[in-house]
């Protein structure tokens, strides 16, 4: 039928499927260093944002903070 839309007909939980969660199945190790944000990124982010006068989610606000801190403490001590 042209024009006509076909939904498949499945269960919502596969009845084979295993339990599990996020934690379970995200992969860990120094390869993915180069997906995180750096101290100098963070702060990149929070100057930006403050100059343009946006808000961040207090908890995005938290990490990046808490991010960009590490810099000024590892440069320190």
């Amino acid at each position: 039928m042209p024009g006509g839309c076909w939904t498949l007909a499945v269960s919502e939980y596969p009845t084979g499927a295993a339990d599990s969660s996020l934690s379970d199945i995200l992969e860990t190790g120094p390869h993915l260093s180069k997906y995180s944000l750096n101290p100098t990124v963070c702060r990149g982010i929070l100057t930006r944002t403050a100059r343009r006068r946006r808000n961040l989610p207090p908890e995005l606000r938290a990490a990046l903070e808490q991010t960009a801190a590490t810099a000024t403490t590892e440069a320190a001590a």
